[in-house]
């Protein structure tokens, strides 16, 4: 099953192939959009703090258009569920120890989950505090493999699976071999543990509490908040009213994309 231009653009898009004609566009030319999209995901402010403090800025073209926002998420919401033809047994991550723990006490992944195949990758110059995660994953799982749905992509090194927002998993705790001590973050210091996470197909119903349409003026204290946050701004130097819009913000959008996903996987 072949994805459509703009699946294959979205998906090429958030691994971070900037194509020349996107380059001056500050939409489509951030290779590292992928970190706002997924950071749009996670509650409070914690996340663009992370991301920023590894040397990932915010990008506020990412709030500047909403329409091509959600249109982006759909098209890798689309392209995941055309994946679920494909049988994978296993991903492997690496993961930030804080934005795992978030996952583990909600269940389910939170955020597009970038895993590699083939086994664990050996080491994370831009993570600090890592764990590492074994996904099983049944037939039937939305999910895009890319060398299945792409006719090219960058990191073919990587055999890179993406898992989507919203898969509900059950977590186990396994002891770290030694192999596992040799895989070290950006400190050099190896992982805090590792964990088997089994993937619970469970069919999503949508709720009631998406708004039709999100706020444009929330989007807009967003872009002023990135810009803070991008310079470093501490906590009590950012603007209260846009830090408040902001993540009233990202509630509405993380209600709208539930939504959206369930109508997609039905």
């Amino acid at each position: 099953m072949n994805l459509t231009e703009s699946e294959q653009t979205a998906v090429q898009f958030y691994e971070g192939d900037v194509r020349q004609e996107q380059s001056g566009d500050p939409f489509w030319g951030d290779p590292r959009a992928y970190c706002t999209l997924n950071a749009l995901l996670f509650s409070g402010l914690r996340t663009e703090r992370t991301r920023i403090k590894e040397g990932k800025q915010m990008n506020s073209a990412m709030l500047s258009d909403l329409p091509r926002l959600l249109e982006l998420y759909g098209a890798l919401f689309s392209a995941a569920k055309k994946g679920a033809q494909y049988h994978i047994s296993a991903g492997y991550r690496v993961e930030r120890a804080a934005d795992f723990a978030v996952c583990r006490e909600a269940g389910e992944t939170l955020a597009f989950t970038s895993t590699c195949m083939s086994g664990f990758l050996p080491a994370y110059g831009d993570k600090h505090d890592i764990v590492l995660l074994t996904y099983r994953i049944p037939s039937h799982t939305p999910l895009v493999i890319f060398s299945q749905l792409l006719t090219s992509y960058l990191k073919s090194n990587e055999d890179e699976l993406l898992l989507p927002p919203y898969l509900h998993f059950r977590c186990t705790e396994r002891p770290l071999s030694e192999d596992d001590r040799n895989i070290t973050d950006m400190n050099g210091n190896p992982p805090l543990g590792a964990f088997v996470l089994d993937i619970l197909l469970q069919k999503q119903i949508p709720g009631t509490d998406a708004p039709e349409m999100l706020s444009a003026e929330q989007a807009e204290a967003g872009i002023r908040l990135f810009s803070q946050l991008n310079a470093g701004y501490p906590d009590d130097a950012l603007h209260a009213d846009d830090v408040t819009a902001y993540l009233a913000f990202k509630e509405s959008l993380q209600a709208y994309l539930r939504n959206l996903s369930a109508m997609i996987y039905q």
